[in-house]
């Protein structure tokens, strides 16, 4: 039919494309994570370049839409979940705080996602941010920050599952520990504290509307009582 048809054609734009091939290099990363620490490495550092090219892409072509917009984030949220967990074999001491920034980043976008979708749309426009606290504003509104933590974050993951194979691992006087106490680290914990903000923005945002639901249907029914008392008299 049209509709099925149309429906193949947004499948098939070229960020969802690329979408599909991070996808892909995902599957093989975590599938040589414990017998090729080099080749999971670089499946996974361009999946998450892909994540550059793919809003470069919807943009480009104009192919923006709501099945790629989701496939980008269930395919991010899915990637850091999955190296995380690989961490968690590879420090076993650590398990509990690893579990936590895990159950941290997705129960924080979701409900932020959620939150924001089912009120005024996408999760970074402004409109849907208005009424969000300072440091959420800051984070998507000032965008140097926002690469920064994200980045940062994701790439502190990456260094300690690299750390774990070749901790002496420099370039020159650079060393990759030494980057990552310094520089990624701080970002991996500011995006965390960001994550605990973003949770208790979206969950008081739903919160609020709940009880503005409520509140509505309590006056719908005192109406309807009202109007019931004076029909018998």
């Amino acid at each position: 039919t049209r509709c099925q048809s149309k429906m193949v054609h947004v499948a098939l734009f070229v960020p969802n494309l690329i979408g599909y091939a991070r996808i892909v290099l995902l599957f093989i990363c975590y599938f040589t994570a414990l017998r090729d620490w080099k080749v999971a490495t670089v499946c996974y550092v361009l999946s998450f370049a892909g994540d550059l090219f793919d809003g470069w892409a919807a943009r480009k072509f104009d192919q923006s839409s709501t099945f790629g917009y989701v496939l980008d984030m269930v395919t991010d949220r899915c990637a850091t979940t999955g190296l995380i967990s690989i961490l968690c074999g590879l420090y076993p001491r650590w398990i509990p705080t690893l579990l936590a920034f895990q159950m941290l980043d997705l129960g924080s976008h979701w409900y932020h996602v959620y939150s924001t979708s089912t009120e005024a749309g996408h999760h970074k426009d402004r409109e849907a941010l208005a009424d969000r606290n300072v440091v959420i504003r800051a984070f998507y509104g000032v965008y140097p920050f926002f690469a920064y933590l994200c980045v940062g974050a994701e790439f502190t993951w990456i260094a300690l599952y690299v750390l774990h194979h070749a901790p002496d691992l420099a370039l020159g006087p650079l060393t990759l520990r030494a980057v990552t106490i310094f520089f990624l680290a701080p970002a991996c914990f500011l995006k965390n504290f960001v994550n605990i903000a973003q949770f208790l923005s979206a969950a008081q945002n739903l919160a609020l509307r709940d009880m503005e639901a409520r509140a509505e249907r309590d006056a719908e029914v005192a109406k309807r009582t009202r109007s019931a008392r004076k029909k018998v008299r």
